[in-house]
């Protein structure tokens, strides 16, 4: 969420509203913050909403909210592909030019986000391995009850960027890239580290052994 609403903001956005989901949900929660970081980062206002669904109806009913409220907006982050495809609908209905006047980005990655015009940005997070991690928390806690619950956190999101890139975008992808490269070569060291104390490790159990003997 955090590098969505960046590359909001080096496209030229500066107005951005937030559409979080309802407050029990944790993703809602999670977003929200990436969003509040990237506006913090840059010192703009945040502008956020809640909405009470997630379906094209919910979107659309934003969207009336905020002409109706008289926000002021050009860009719009929605929680989810559903919710900005019906805000992004309603908003043409009403006479506004997506994304000459107001830009839309959601999270999701749904095939939804590419098959509407003009095609929606979005983030496709991970599910493939966020999946396999949860099996795998799982099986671990079934295997050891009193084992300590652990939190995994993934960088492996891929943002979605329609439409002709700007040079900013461009930018933005080749930080990304260099983020995820450092990422790499940071847990590479960590693998390192983690092997180089196993090996002392059973130097020293050696040792002990040999001086017993």
């Amino acid at each position: 969420a955090f590098f969505l609403v960046e590359a909001l903001i080096r496209s030229g956005r500066q107005k951005i509203v937030h559409i979080q989901g309802t407050t029990d949900i944790y993703n809602a929660i999670e977003r929200s913050k990436g969003y509040q970081d990237a506006m913090d980062k840059f010192h703009l206002p945040k502008q956020i909403v809640t909405s009470q669904g997630m379906g094209f109806e919910d979107g659309g009913k934003i969207a009336d909210q905020l002409l109706e409220k008289g926000y002021d907006v050009d860009a719009i982050f929605a929680f989810t592909d559903t919710l900005g495809i019906g805000i992004m609908n309603r908003l043409r209905e009403r006479g506004k030019k997506i994304p000459e006047d107001i830009a839309i980005a959601s999270f999701s990655g749904t095939a939804l986000s590419n098959i509407v015009y003009p095609p929606l940005s979005t983030v496709e997070p991970p599910l493939h391995q966020m999946g396999r991690n949860a099996a795998e928390l799982i099986l671990e806690k079934i295997k050891n009850p009193s084992s300590p619950s652990r939190s995994i956190i993934l960088n492996d999101g891929q943002l979605l960027a329609r439409g002709k890139q700007t040079c900013s975008q461009r930018i933005y992808k080749l930080s990304l890239s260099i983020y995820k490269l450092r990422l790499s070569i940071y847990k590479l060291r960590l693998s390192f580290y983690i092997l180089n104390l196993r090996i002392e490790n059973c130097i020293i159990v050696d040792r002990k052994n040999f001086a017993k003997k």
